[in-house]
């Protein structure tokens, strides 16, 4: 069963993009994991809320704000089916208690852990990290 639990690190919506059914492969616009370090292995879960809650906060092109919550994973979604499209390109920082991480350059893609990944790829210096 599919779970907003699962598979921290993986890329979330190359996966749900392979998956028969319009209500899971069109489902997210924007997923990914916060990690408490930038070298996290696939499949071990992101930061947790014990040095205070995380918010992933993503502004659209048209200046929306939306503000995703981490969950007990690590992992943060935007479920376009739910809540609608979104328009593109985006930005991106993560929250924690009053300080942020800001990602340097607008994305057209809401697949956060397709460059996030444990060794960082497309110009991505690793994981999404919490401040």
């Amino acid at each position: 069963l599919e779970s907003p639990l699962m598979h921290p690190g993986k890329a979330c919506l190359n996966c749900h993009s392979q998956q028969v059914g319009e209500d899971v492969a069109n489902m997210l616009a924007v997923a990914g994991t916060v990690y408490p370090t930038a070298h996290e292995p696939d499949d071990c879960n992101g930061v947790d809320s014990s040095a205070g809650a995380v918010t992933v906060q993503i502004t659209t092109a048209d200046a929306k704000v939306l503000t995703l919550p981490v969950n007990g994973a690590g992992n943060f979604m935007y479920d376009q089916l739910e809540y609608g499209p979104i328009m593109f390109p985006i930005t991106a920082k993560v929250l924690r208690g009053g300080k942020e991480m800001v990602m340097a350059s607008p994305q057209m893609s809401g697949d956060c852990n397709s460059c996030h990944t444990e060794a960082g790829m497309n110009g991505a210096p690793g994981r999404i990290l919490a401040p």
